[in-house]
């Protein structure tokens, strides 16, 4: 019997997250700019538990691209630092964009 065996590629955990939401927007964002990810859900959600990990959730890459999917989120801390915008922003992946008093041009929208 032929050995078909292939060996697993290695993930990552790159980002910690507060919850499976929070995750899942990391990790659609890393998608976006075409690095694979996934959301890694290690939490018990019984109580007690003798897990002292407090962020059991977090954001795995390959491992090979890991260092490529740090400067991402980094690159994209340091725009949003530079402009957090107002509380009338939308918050893009582009960065701001203001959204219009009369609530026209909403997330969907293209323009």
């Amino acid at each position: 019997m032929a050995d078909d065996t292939k060996s697993e590629e290695q993930w990552e955990g790159i980002a910690p997250a507060a919850n499976e939401t929070e995750a899942a927007l990391v990790a659609g964002f890393l998608q976006s700019r075409g690095i694979p990810a996934r959301v890694v859900d290690r939490s018990f959600h019984q109580t007690p538990t003798e897990n002292d990990d407090l962020s059991p959730i977090e954001v795995a890459v390959p491992a090979a691209r890991s260092d490529e999917a740090r400067a991402e989120l980094a690159k994209r801390e340091q725009a949003f630092a530079k402009d957090p915008g107002t509380p009338s922003d939308l918050q893009t992946d582009e960065g701001p964009r203001e959204v219009p008093p009369d609530g026209e041009g909403g997330p969907g929208d293209v323009g």
